[in-house]
């Protein structure tokens, strides 16, 4: 799949959107320009939305990417947030917002959709952040406009009704225009949400997408697209973590309306989608003063002992300071400790169900699932993530 992704993505750049792989620009470059920084943190939404004088968040990603929320704020020497948005209540989203709640960071104003299902009163992810600030969340409805800056806005399209079904239809769908164009953002908004948007035509012609759901089948709708026409659609997903995205479904309609596709995978940090004069330019960003993202690490579990052994097959030292290893099933996460391991060195995880010696416990009784399928992902402390493996059963 992520060969059939960067094919694709060949073949738009041979048509005419250029991409190439540059440092992180400051703060002082392309300010006539609108700038979408969407980086590369596996299954997960966190973008940050530049113009004139103003930052915008949508979406934080998952707790345990929050580095890479942190990192991309100071690569851009953002120290304030002019509004930070949640478009649905799941974790791959709202995950970083207690982290950034409790940094440095001013933040002018919380932002969530007003309908939303299956949130307990009080406990909805985006009032729980803006609470430790002592800050209310303003709630959205489908016709509510944000200015951004002097010239530009964000305009909620949706969500229009509540559906009780499935959260990622209630997913705030918001449309960002100013004099240089104009960028969709779909939340993990799917086919039932873009049915309701398309009978009250709220769809317009956009220059940027912000594909929903991680390029599930179930999103992008060809009549959705058609009313769209995203010269640029940028995916955010990874495949290791989520089989079957991006959806080759969803990459034949995106192709079938001449639009240009980038997935988060393929980036090294970060997709920057320089926007101006209508015309969106893709580049493949390197955070500055970041070390390169380790390559060629591997995982291997055991399921019966409980360890997970971190090898570093690349010809570099890898140091794990501030590393995140995550189990799915459990969606527990444990930081690792100060270690160098040399090219070649293993490192051995255990928790206290583990039997004989290990280099680190975790302290839980059990990592691993021994009878339901379970995802061990390894984070660095950037929230860039490096390797995968399963504990072999299905999904």
């Amino acid at each position: 799949m992520k060969v059939l992704t960067k094919i694709l993505a060949l073949f738009f750049v041979i048509a005419g959107i250029v991409s190439w792989s540059i440092p992180a620009p400051t703060q002082a470059t392309e300010q006539n320009a609108v700038r979408l920084v969407v980086p590369n943190i596996g299954k997960a939404d966190c973008l940050l939305l530049l113009w004139e004088d103003q930052a915008f968040l949508i979406d934080a990603g998952y707790d345990q990417t929050y580095g890479a929320l942190e990192t991309m704020l100071k690569q851009y020497g953002v120290t304030r947030l002019n509004g930070v948005f949640l478009t649905h209540c799941h974790k791959d989203h709202f995950g970083g917002l207690t982290a950034l709640a409790a940094s440095d960071v001013e933040i002018d104003a919380w932002y969530a959709p007003e309908i939303y299902y299956d949130v307990k009163p009080g406990q909805h992810p985006a009032q729980t952040a803006a609470a430790g600030r002592g800050m209310p969340v303003t709630w959205l409805k489908a016709g509510d406009v944000i200015p951004a800056g002097q010239t530009g806005s964000l305009t909620v399209l949706g969500p229009t009704t509540v559906n009780d079904d499935n959260e990622n239809n209630n997913s705030l769908v918001l449309r960002f225009a100013c004099p240089q164009g104009s960028i969709l953002f779909a939340g993990d908004m799917k086919d039932d949400e873009e049915y309701d948007l398309l009978k009250v035509k709220a769809f317009t012609l956009t220059d940027v997408l912000k594909v929903g759901h991680h390029g599930d089948s179930k999103a992008s709708t060809l009549n959705m697209l058609r009313a769209v026409q995203p010269k640029v659609s940028l995916i955010t997903t990874s495949a290791l973590e989520e089989s079957d995205t991006p959806a080759r479904g969803t990459l034949s309609r995106l192709s079938a309306v001449g639009s240009a596709v980038y997935v988060t995978q393929d980036a090294h940090d970060a997709w920057l989608v320089t926007l101006e004069n209508e015309t969106p330019t893709v580049t493949d960003v390197f955070w500055q003063d970041v070390p390169l993202r380790a390559e060629k690490v591997s995982l291997r579990m055991n399921v019966k002992n409980d360890v997970l052994t971190i090898v570093n097959g690349g010809s570099e030292a890898m140091d794990l300071n501030g590393a995140i290893l995550f189990s799915s099933r459990g969606d527990d996460l444990v930081t690792l400790p100060d270690v160098s391991l040399s090219p070649g060195g293993e490192f051995t995880v255990g928790t206290r169900s583990t039997e004989g010696a290990c280099d680190f416990q975790w302290n839980i009784k059990r990592a691993w699932h021994q009878k339901k399928y379970d995802m061990a992902i390894l984070y660095d402390r950037y929230g860039r993530p490096l390797a995968y493996t399963d504990n072999g059963l299905p999904e």
